[in-house]
């Protein structure tokens, strides 16, 4: 009987240690050497996973971009109608990302991506992931006339993503309260569409 492949369960423990990593030490503390220490082994066995640190930083961030927009995705699926649609976007992109420190890693390692395209790519590829699901839920609204939009959609949709991205800083900082945040997204989005979200 053939052994069982464990190269991808041990990549996963890999990237669960660096995630770890990641927040408790930030950007500046995730070392090679402290992500092997984190998982019980030495740097050279994890490199045998990862060709070097970018690479394995590039993996943390593609998965906490996914868990991220999972997490948007499942809130707005259980809401009925476009305006509890857009609420639980905005909630959710404001603060789920914060639970699972998703936010905290995209964060710490956004400024990677000024130097390595691949998470540059991957920054703006989050960004339009997000806008897909506002515009979605902007596009139903507007045409069952629930959003009375003052700016083209789409132009909505990014200016939502970008108020997120910027006050989500802020709570990570201490310097809003998440309640703060929401309440100020939904209050722009009101304004920009037209309608009362409650």
């Amino acid at each position: 009987m053939a052994r069982p492949n464990r190269s991808a369960e041990r990549r996963l423990a890999i990237l669960d240690a660096a995630r770890g990593v990641a927040v408790h030490e930030g950007a500046a503390g995730t070392t090679l050497r402290a992500i092997a220490t984190a998982a019980g082994m030495e740097p050279s066995g994890v490199l045998y996973y990862f060709d070097g640190l970018d690479d394995l930083v590039r993996e943390l961030v593609f998965a906490a971009s996914d868990r991220f927009i999972e997490t948007i995705r499942t809130a707005v699926a259980t809401a009925v109608d476009p305006a509890a649609r857009l609420v639980a976007a905005i909630e959710a992109g404001s603060t789920g990302g914060l639970a699972g420190d998703e936010s905290r890693i995209l964060y710490e390692f956004w400024s990677y991506g000024l130097r390595d395209p691949a998470l540059n790519d991957a920054d703006h590829a989050l960004d339009r992931r997000q806008v897909e699901i506002y515009r979605q839920i902007l596009d139903d609204g507007a045409a069952t006339g629930v959003f009375r939009p003052r700016l083209d959609v789409n132009a909505v949709a990014w200016a939502l993503v970008a108020l997120e991205d910027g006050l989500v800083m802020d709570i990570l900082a201490g310097t809003k309260t998440r309640d703060e945040v929401v309440t100020l997204i939904r209050s722009v989005a009101e304004s920009m569409l037209d309608v009362e979200l409650g």
